[in-house]
């Protein structure tokens, strides 16, 4: 699995839980930021992110656990991607 498989499979997570239009999912890129805190991100709250959360441990098969800080996993897509690429045993 690559970081291009893993950024395929989040847009489709966006898509489908956080019901992201088609064609903004196709815009979002790596550098593409996920918290309402950051300017110009896709501007994701608490909410978003849990669900985002959720997706990901749905369609990775794996448990992410909700006490670490995962504040800099879900900064970006980049981020997020290697994240999963880690947790899946693809880094």
């Amino acid at each position: 699995m690559t970081q291009q498989d893993v950024l395929k499979k989040l847009k489709e997570i966006l898509m489908v839980r956080l019901r992201f239009d088609p064609q903004r999912a196709a815009e979002i890129t790596l550098e593409t930021t996920l918290p309402n805190t950051v300017e110009g991100s896709l501007g994701l709250d608490s909410l978003d992110i849990l669900e985002l959360l959720l997706g990901i441990e749905e369609e990775f098969k794996f448990v992410i656990d909700e006490r670490e800080d995962l504040t800099a996993e879900f900064f970006s897509l980049d981020n997020l991607s290697r994240f999963v690429l880690a947790k899946t045993g693809h880094a």
